[in-house]
């Protein structure tokens, strides 16, 4: 059986890259009725905390992924990797290392001088029994390295395809501390032969971590699971994306749902992010279903996926002007901060406002004129464009408001026919009326139509706003 896993580490917010892995594996897995461990990697004693793998865990929950065996935890797995190590140590495939870190430092300053490729020389490699006595009855505690053997390591990359590397340019590394902590490569191995993982999805950057782990796989005498390496995520400058994007604001799961995105656009956009559906296929949006079924690595691309914020954006909009008025009114309500005097209203602002905003975290800018007072300055009401002064303002709203007032069926048709039947007895041009119409309604350059904004506030609140627009101009006259 497929058997993939999430093995977030606990040291910080989600990482958006981190994400778009998970959903890999996840569509991976689902599409070939696998099973998911969920692994927190937290042996970073000093940086691992409950709070962010809680937050891993809620961020996979909000995108609409789930697991099958775990939470696992590196933590809490140390008698496992004792008996592995046990089982390494007898077959002498791992050996003591007592060199100091100055030791090491010299030595890398030799080779870099000599013009060679820093590598620990495996100077411990074949200590004596009575050179090993003699290092530890000086208090030394070693730190323990793999023994690299001097042969070629190949694998066939689900991504890449082939790739191989000589065992003689890989160093022996080090899997276990002199305190004992164990290390990454060590724990990473011991989980996926111990949980039976049978596919290894991570970002590119671990590529030149794959020799490593097929050589310990094949010391424990365990399966070797096949390998995919995604692209790396860029930013639009083609530069690695770090922990911010390029609005500089923190690159986090955390953060895409705290500014209003909706998780089914963040999975859509994600899943795009060096995938593709196929030749042919114009395809743009996928629900979760979807992305699963269509899912396979012969689609993935081998360059860097550059994260645009412009084109999440485009996906959020098109999934928020899809919501009804009432799942767009519960949604907004969050991110808003004054009162909603009037659901009514509310219901109608909202599908106004999904015409143009692209996340929830935009809902203040676009609601706050449906309610409460609002304040503006008169000079507002000038527009040299539309050739619109504040005396042509006054006569727009004075010709206008008895019209309004005589309207019985209020809404937005009945407004629009009314207020071009009074364009066209005038003899002027709609901007004349309109603008002054669109500043006394909602006091803002940029809104919703007239007719719309008047349609969704009411017929009482609109006459009100134009009849103080219009004390307004009176008074400075």
């Amino acid at each position: 059986m497929t058997k993939v896993r999430f093995p977030p580490s606990p040291t910080g917010p989600m990482h958006i890259g981190t994400a778009r892995t998970l959903l890999v594996n996840f569509l991976f897995a689902r599409g070939q009725n696998g099973k998911i461990v969920f692994r927190s990697e937290d042996t970073d004693r000093q940086r691992s905390t409950p709070e962010f793998e809680k937050e891993i865990l809620d961020g996979i929950n909000w995108l609409g992924m789930d697991f099958d065996e775990g939470p696992f935890r590196q933590s809490e797995r140390n008698e496992i990797y004792e008996r592995h190590f046990e089982q390494l140590k007898k077959s002498g495939k791992i050996y003591p290392c007592f060199c100091t870190s100055a030791e090491l430092t010299a030595e890398r300053e030799e080779q870099k001088m000599k013009k060679l490729p820093p590598k620990y020389s495996g100077k411990c490699r074949e200590l004596s029994a009575a050179e090993i006595q003699k290092f530890e009855s000086e208090g030394r505690k070693p730190v323990w390295r793999f023994r690299v053997p001097d042969e070629r390591i190949e694998f066939d990359d689900l991504v890449r395809g082939e790739i191989s590397e000589e065992g003689k340019n890989i160093a022996d590394f080090v899997i276990r501390k002199s305190d004992g902590q164990f290390l990454y490569h060590f724990t990473v191995v011991v989980d996926d032969a111990d949980m039976v993982i049978t596919h290894v999805i991570r970002g590119e950057d671990h590529i030149s971590n794959t020799s490593k782990h097929i050589l310990l796989f094949e010391a424990l005498g365990a399966p070797i699971p096949r390998f995919a390496h995604l692209p790396l995520l860029l930013n639009k400058d083609r530069s690695k994306m770090s922990k911010r994007d390029e609005s500089g604001k923190p690159a986090t799961i955390e953060r895409l749902k705290n500014d209003g995105y909706l998780p089914e656009a963040v999975v859509n956009f994600l899943a795009l992010l060096g995938w593709n559906p196929g030749e042919g296929s114009e395809q743009e949006f996928f629900s979760m279903e979807e992305l699963i079924r269509e899912f396979d690595f012969r689609h993935v691309a081998k360059a860097g996926a550059v994260f645009d914020l412009e084109r999440l954006n485009f996906f959020n909009a098109h999934y928020l002007r899809q919501l009804s008025a009432e799942k767009l009114a519960e949604c907004v309500k969050p991110f808003l901060d004054f009162n909603i005097d009037d659901e009514a209203v509310l219901g109608k602002a909202v599908k106004l406002a999904a015409e143009r905003m692209k996340f929830f975290g935009e809902a203040h800018d676009f609601l706050h004129y449906f309610f409460g007072e609002i304040e503006f300055e008169t000079a507002l009401f000038e527009n040299p464009k539309m050739k619109v002064d504040r005396a042509k303002a006054r006569f727009a709203l004075e010709q206008s408001l008895p019209i309004l007032e005589g309207v019985k069926n209020w809404n937005a048709e009945e407004i629009q026919k009314k207020l071009r039947e009074l364009v066209e007895n005038l003899g002027v041009k709609n901007g004349e009326i309109l603008w002054p119409l669109r500043v006394a309604l909602t006091g803002e350059q940029f809104s919703p139509g007239v007719w719309e904004m008047a349609d969704a506030l009411g017929k009482e609140k609109s006459l009100a706003r134009i009849r103080k627009g219009l004390d307004k101009l009176k008074k400075e006259d």
